[in-house]
């Protein structure tokens, strides 16, 4: 089952060699960490481009997505 949430988050992620690999995310007053990245994509919304990472964390699986432009990271869904 999926759940849609679209808020946002505080992500630690490395930034190297023009890739981005989110490592832990806070969401709702807990902390996640990353345990694999089990699917990633990018697309073009208007103007912006948005990454979405699906991760595997010990609690589960999530989608979360880095806007470029505004530079902030969201989560979308919980699976």
């Amino acid at each position: 089952m999926e759940t849609k949430i679209k808020e946002k988050i505080k992500v630690i992620s490395l930034f190297e060699n023009g890739q981005i690999k989110p490592l832990f995310f806070f969401w709702r007053k807990r902390s996640y960490k990353i345990l694999r990245v089990v699917f990633s994509y990018s697309k073009d919304v208007g103007r912006e481009r948005i990454f979405y990472f699906s991760v595997e964390c010990g609690g589960g699986v999530f989608e979360l997505s880095f806007n470029r432009e505004r530079f902030w990271w969201e989560i979308e869904k919980v699976f």
